[in-house]
């Protein structure tokens, strides 16, 4: 079987969160099943009808990625192009404001222009995404691992900590196993929720991740509120493989960031970083759409 056929499965417990307890007061917001008092409420509630709501808030959007190269080290043209589609909420649809992951920013797009340009960074690699959202970018990630001759070793592991995301972003997985090439081969995939911190971290790398840490981490557009950067680093300490001499070169934390009205600055994640012991390099930048991708590796 092939490896990227293999069942996404379950291996830890999911709590309801969603990314609107960050974003709003409250703090972590824990949605707790209904009982028998709160029904007749719940039932009302169902019946409000808001005459302004898009009646088809959905949008897929498609994609399709040229791999870099002469055309001749390619069995064909068709081998050549990367074809994507995730299904998810327009930007402005309702449900966006609890869960932004449910829809797509540009900041992934833009991570999706380096990850071309970086073809290699992934080939035969462990990598993780983290506040995929949709799940743009770690697709691209699973998909450009194709090999026409050989098996791929590599495994991308999709996460969010939102769990309508994740809903959407399994879905958006299984949807792109049907593109993949039948003459290729891709690595593995899965898709789990991974609330950032460093208990939840240290859970996730022994329960998920076999006790492996990551050659690559990706993200993007994940930076919203200042509460969220120390656990980010955290996550990318815990989970990112470290350097080991001159035996074994370090991974490395790939991240794009669009600049937007929050209240939280691209200065105070770097100072963040490297208080937790990391370098970090801007490699891709547009400053006049204000987007930039940095890259983070520990500092030996």
């Amino acid at each position: 079987m092939n490896p990227s056929d293999e069942p996404i499965k379950e291996t830890i417990e999911e709590v309801q969160w969603t990314d609107d307890s960050i974003r709003w007061e409250g703090g972590l917001h824990v949605k707790k099943a209904a009982d028998e008092s709160d029904k007749e409420s719940d039932d009302d509630e169902d019946y409000v009808v808001d005459p302004f709501k898009d009646p088809d808030p959905f949008e897929l959007f498609s994609f399709q990625f040229e791999r870099p190269g002469d055309k001749s080290s390619c069995d064909g043209e068709k081998d050549k192009l990367i074809d994507i589609q995730i299904r998810g909420y327009k930007t402005d649809a309702d449900e966006v404001w609890q869960s932004t992951g449910l829809t797509l920013w540009r900041a992934s797009d833009y991570l999706c222009q380096y990850q071309m340009e970086n073809l290699n960074l992934f080939q035969n690699k462990r990598v993780l995404e983290l506040g995929a959202g949709l799940g743009l970018n770690g697709i691209l990630a699973w998909r450009s691992t194709a090999t026409a001759s050989s098996t791929s070793s590599s495994e991308v592991c999709i996460t969010d900590g939102d769990i309508d995301a994740l809903v959407h972003l399994r879905e958006n997985v299984e949807r792109n196993r049907s593109t993949v090439s039948n003459g290729g081969d891709v690595g593995k995939v899965s898709c789990h929720q991974l609330i950032w911190g460093k208990q939840s971290s240290e859970h996730f790398l022994s329960h998920v991740a076999n006790d492996k840490k990551y050659d690559v981490i990706l993200a993007s557009d994940i930076i919203y509120s200042p509460v969220i950067v120390e656990p980010l680093w955290e996550t990318v300490e815990t989970l990112l493989k470290k350097p080991n001499g001159c035996e074994e070169e370090g991974g490395v934390f790939v991240m794009a960031y669009a600049k937007r009205k929050v209240p939280v600055s691209i200065e105070l994640v770097c100072e963040t970083a490297v208080e937790h012991g990391f370098v970090y390099e801007l490699v891709k930048g547009d400053d006049e759409d204000g987007i930039w991708v940095y890259t983070f590796r520990f500092n030996v």
